[in-house]
């Protein structure tokens, strides 16, 4: 077996609602969506990751805070190991180099997206947390 593929993903939250982001017809897994984020680099932690793929893709700076889930879920042979950190952001993102649309979603609709298959797994959590995102915005708004 190969050695996991190391990506991180944005879990943003505003008024009660998470960014889900469409990848774009240039990427893989085209029309499916994620969590905005990317491939941890070599020397990186993966909060310096997770800073630097929002300021690349959607061109805005994020404060991460705890990390909301991970999972490792191979993909076409290949294990990806996707760790999802809460991120708070100062303003909303407008464009974004990697995807083609972005919609805020409640936690009771994230289902009603086509998810890359190594996001899922932080779906059901959130999904299954509803009350926490509440919770958590809350706390961290403070």
């Amino acid at each position: 077996m190969s050695e996991p593929l190391v990506v991180v993903g944005a879990v943003i939250v505003h008024a009660g609602r998470i960014l889900a982001c469409r990848r774009g017809p240039a990427q893989s897994a085209a029309g499916q969506w994620e969590f905005p984020g990317g491939k941890v680099e070599p020397g990186e932690t993966q909060q310096q990751a997770l800073r630097r793929e929002l300021r690349e893709e959607l061109d805005i700076d994020g404060r991460v805070g705890e990390l909301v889930h991970s999972a490792t879920t191979d993909v076409a042979g290949r294990p990806i190991e996707l760790h999802c950190w809460w991120v708070r952001v100062q303003t909303e993102p407008r464009t974004s180099t990697d995807h083609d649309a972005m919609r805020w979603l409640a936690p009771h609709e994230l289902a009603r997206v086509a998810w890359a298959e190594p996001d899922l797994p932080a779906v059901r959590a959130l999904e299954s947390a509803a009350g926490n995102i509440e919770q958590w915005e809350s706390v961290w708004n403070r």
